[in-house]
């Protein structure tokens, strides 16, 4: 696996440190992929200390990037599925109802969804797989069938409703009865990359563990049973307004493979690690 991590910092601040052989400027901003051991990384962490110890900011956008070899990938018993990319409006935003009664009150996680999904159907990415900024997922026709074909296990099917009240006939709602899979303590996650702040987001109630995942995956095998699709019981993320804390999404190898072998798209996936 060879990890990377693509930063984007103001132009103005880049010059400060970063030698101009380095990254891309694009804009305002230059953009750096660098490998996990350069030296570099932990300077933009300083320097980025530095800046919001004065109330402002360097780094504009960070993310790790992971790559594997297919042999990793094939090998591997679960996978950790992103749906990429994230689109808008949301269910709430579009009339789908939430009991909040048993949303916790720290964190917001918790709340169950009541009836059919709402969505604007044609503002769905056009592909097999999608997930609002909500985390509501949506599957097309096309993977419904594939999966109900081979009798892959752990999910049911709900309708997609369109803002006129029609159930869509080209999309499903995903939706994953059984969140499970608890995430073990070699999985970290935090508020930020480069700036340790306090994480606002982990839930002491243990439903939320924090703002974002930093590491790579890791799950405790007693949480596994034999479904393809998987969640953890701990969410990530912030509830903000109708965007609310999320589980993650893992994946069996049989279900992987249906996916590559129909050349399914809108997904990355990396190795989870079960333990």
């Amino acid at each position: 696996m060879r990890e990377t991590l693509e930063v984007r910092l103001f132009a103005d601040d880049a010059k400060q440190f970063l030698p101009p052989d380095v990254g891309q400027e694009i804009g305002m901003s230059r953009r750096v992929v660098l490998e996990m051991d350069d030296p570099l990384i932990e300077r933009i962490r300083q320097y980025e200390q530095e800046k919001r110890g004065q109330g402002s900011l360097a780094v504009t956008f960070w993310e790790i990037h992971r790559k594997y070899t297919p042999r990793e990938l094939n090998e591997a018993e679960l996978l950790w599925m992103k749906v990429r990319p994230l689109f808008e409006p949301t269910g709430e935003d579009c009339g789908t109802g939430y009991d909040e009664t048993r949303a916790c009150p720290r964190c917001g996680f918790g709340a169950r969804q009541v009836g059919p999904l709402h969505l604007d159907v044609k503002r769905i990415p056009k592909r097999d797989i999608a997930q609002t900024l909500g985390g509501e997922i949506v599957v097309s026709a096309r993977l419904a069938e594939a999966m109900q074909s081979i009798g892959l296990r752990g999910y049911e099917l709900g309708p997609v409703v369109d803002r006129n009240g029609k159930p869509s006939p080209a999309w499903n709602q995903l939706l994953l009865p059984e969140c499970r899979l608890e995430l073990a303590s070699q999985t970290r996650v935090g508020h930020g990359f480069f700036a340790p702040a306090p994480d606002d987001a982990h839930c002491p109630e243990g439903h939320v563990a924090g703002f974002d995942v930093l590491s790579e995956v890791h799950v405790q095998r007693a949480s596994v049973n034999a479904a393809d699709w998987h969640c953890t019981r701990q969410a990530v993320g912030q509830r903000m307004g109708p965007y609310r804390p999320r589980p993650l999404l893992l994946i069996s190898q049989r279900l992987h493979q249906l996916l590559l072998s129909h050349k399914m798209k809108r997904f990355d996936v990396e190795v989870a690690h079960v333990l």
